[in-house]
């Protein structure tokens, strides 16, 4: 497991199955590279795209580089993930709730804030981790990257420990073994999943549900 605190850190994975890179800044601006679709979350301040998009605390957005040269104007703090040979949609919300909408594993809760277009696609998802939460050892397919923004508690391999306070980036390596555990505090988190289970398909979406040919 990989954890910073730092106000500018970078987590390289782009040599993973899944390229993707993480990058906490800091009043700074950041460029959009090329063939690749970003994943925006602002921990302060606010952040401004070249779109002319203004994205507020707690917000979030993904937007990819089929738009020639987009910049991101951060004044504040905010996490940047960058998911390499994707064109996602461009998709802004939030602020983001208090707690998730969907159960998750010991009593925790999430909600899917960046949707994947199709079936196995990537996401941004918002997790929920109650206080006096001591989540059962699980692992991923896949890596995990994301940031604590509001709350605290810790992290937790076979082998380490790691404290989550607001601002604390992290990679969670595939197949790696661990836990989130949270004490007299709550505990949210924004985690992006560079692949998944579940989306959209040709043949089995919400549209072509409900059509029915006669």
């Amino acid at each position: 497991m990989i954890i910073s605190t730092q106000a500018n850190t970078t987590i390289d994975k782009f040599d993973n199955m899944y390229p993707c890179m993480l990058h906490k800044i800091t009043n700074s601006v950041f460029t959009v590279p090329p063939n690749s679709t970003i994943y925006g979350f602002v921990l302060e301040g606010e952040a401004k795209l070249s779109t002319t998009k203004s994205i507020e605390q707690f917000e979030f957005f993904s937007i990819n580089s089929l738009y020639k040269n987009i910049t991101v104007e951060c004044n504040g703090c905010m996490v940047i993930i960058v998911k390499y040979g994707f064109h996602g949609q461009n998709v802004f919300g939030g602020p983001v709730e208090s707690k998730g909408r969907l159960c998750y594993i010991n009593n925790c809760s999430d909600s899917l804030l960046v949707y994947p277009p199709r079936m196995g696609d990537p996401s941004m998802n918002l997790l929920y981790f109650p206080d006096q939460v001591a989540q059962d050892f699980h692992v991923h397919p896949s890596l995990r990257l994301g940031i604590v923004f509001r709350g605290e508690g810790y992290a937790e391999t076979k082998k380490s420990k790691h404290d989550l306070l607001p601002g604390t980036v992290f990679c969670i390596e595939d197949q790696e073994l661990h836990r989130f555990v949270t004490q007299e505090s709550s505990m949210s988190i924004i985690s992006f999943h560079p692949d998944g289970s579940w989306g959209p398909m040709d043949d089995n979406h919400v549209l072509i549900n409900r059509t029915y040919l006669k």
